[in-house]
């Protein structure tokens, strides 16, 4: 996933001081944008492709285009950061991002790369905090998943696990038709785990006796009944 508007901001603001604005000849600016173009090819990661429309009036004053794209992300245009040079009106040369309208003043090319060295350091940041994330859910998945094979053993049942980013789901088979699906949220595994023989050996009981239920949402009551409160009795 690409960096949220407020960094780029944040990293515009302290990499560009915009003291001295750089004017560029417009008869120069196909050369600078050459130049420029040099120097970020030099840093890995970086694109210098153009991915976004432009129009023929924006075209005459683009300077050059790149990107900065997220390593650890299986989606293309959501993971990238794109920002395109152009001439302003004054022919400043001015920095500004593709989607939200963001902009700072260039007062000399060398402020650039480092502005993309620190985009990468927040991203491989991320991606560390990341893999620390999921080295721990892991773990936790781990412990939960022995807890459970140690407990259809006792028990005597079959079951299945899923893992997302913030739970575990756990699927009890009660029978050829039916199953339980329970969800430990990783957060709570320690509280939850203790309850798990209660829980699952409950609900098999209950099923075994011929006794159906489910939990539902607010949508699924029924619309016209009201609930008869227990103060009420």
């Amino acid at each position: 996933m690409a960096l949220d508007i407020r960094s780029i901001n944040k990293l515009m603001k302290e990499g560009f001081d915009e003291a001295s604005p750089m004017h560029v000849d417009p008869a120069e600016r196909e050369s600078l944008g050459e130049k420029i173009t040099q120097q970020l090819t030099r840093i890995e990661g970086v694109d210098t492709k153009a991915y976004h429309y432009m129009s023929e009036a924006e075209k005459s004053r683009l300077v050059c285009t790149f990107s900065i794209a997220d390593p650890d992300s299986r989606y293309f245009y959501m993971s990238r950061n794109n920002f395109r040079l152009v001439l302003d009106e004054s022919n400043v040369l001015t920095l500004k991002t593709e989607r939200h309208g963001s902009q700072a003043i260039v007062s000399d090319i060398d402020e650039i790369p480092p502005f993309v060295m620190q985009i990468k350091q927040r991203l491989a940041r991320r991606q560390a905090q990341r893999v620390k994330r999921e080295k721990i859910r892991d773990l936790k998945a781990q412990a939960i998943i022995a807890q459970v094979k140690q407990l259809a053993k006792t028990e005597q049942f079959d079951f299945m696990t899923q893992t997302d980013s913030q739970k575990l789901k756990l699927f009890v088979k009660l029978s050829d038709r039916d199953s339980i699906e329970i969800h430990i949220p990783f957060n709570q595994f320690q509280t939850s785990l203790p309850q798990l023989r209660t829980t699952i050996t409950s609900l098999r009981e209950l099923h075994a006796s011929g006794l159906r239920f489910k939990i539902t949402s607010g949508q699924g009551r029924l619309w016209r009944a009201a609930w008869v409160s227990h103060q009420s009795l």
